[in-house]
């Protein structure tokens, strides 16, 4: 998807809302530290409600620990599954939901 595109930040915002990403992703940034880059991948990428979300985040200190530990807290809070993939290439379908800025 071409960041630049007004449509592009409006879904961003949506999907980010919608599926209660929002907290998540910043939760993320917070604990996390180095995060480049965070997408939605899977099913909900492709608008299919599975319920199982998967949230792929790029990064080079990213820490599976904290994210094992969330897990169970997301699935309450929005009452879907959430896997973390880490470190993997986007596919077409894949909706950017935090990217960091060059410095």
């Amino acid at each position: 998807a071409d960041i630049k595109h007004p449509l592009f930040k409006v879904l961003q915002k949506i999907v980010r809302q919608h599926l209660g990403l929002e907290e998540i992703v910043e939760s993320i940034i917070e604990r996390i530290g180095d995060v480049n880059q965070i997408a939605l991948t899977g099913d909900y990428a492709k608008g299919i409600d599975s319920g199982n979300i998967e949230v792929l985040i790029n990064g080079s200190k990213v820490n599976k620990e904290y994210l094992e530990n969330i897990k169970p807290k997301i699935k309450k809070k929005i009452g879907r599954k959430v896997n973390f993939l880490l470190n993997q290439k986007l596919d077409s379908n894949s909706i950017i939901l935090y990217k960091k800025l060059a410095e």
